[in-house]
């Protein structure tokens, strides 16, 4: 699927991703946590991009990929470290995390310290 990723409703969209992301999920100690609450976060933002996702078309594990490097950048060029931290960590970590997402119905977690 080829996606102009400068188009001003697919910029949107990755703003609406992001609002999504900071709303359900406190990111902003994610610095200071733990590798294993840092995981627990990985895992819940990676729940909210694929909800995301599922309600606009229907995708790859590689087109997921995509757009996590996407919003990723996008997130590194608007100065929203946390969120770009997470997303780069996300897709260091992507095969341990849905491997984990598969053998457990997981849902979305509030981290909070």
């Amino acid at each position: 699927m080829k996606i102009n990723v400068n188009h001003p409703s697919f910029i949107s969209f990755l703003e609406s991703v992001t609002s999504a992301i900071a709303s359900e999920i406190d990111i902003t100690s994610y610095f200071i946590l733990s590798s294993e609450k840092r995981l627990k976060i990985q895992k819940a933002v990676l729940l909210i991009l694929k909800k995301s996702l599922k309600t606009r078309a229907l995708v790859t594990d590689m087109e997921i990929k995509a757009f996590i490097i996407v919003l990723q950048k996008k997130n590194e060029e608007s100065e929203n470290y946390e969120v770009s931290a997470i997303l780069k960590d996300i897709i260091v970590n992507y095969d341990l995390i849905t491997a984990s997402s598969d053998k457990k119905n997981l849902t979305p977690i509030k981290v909070k310290e």
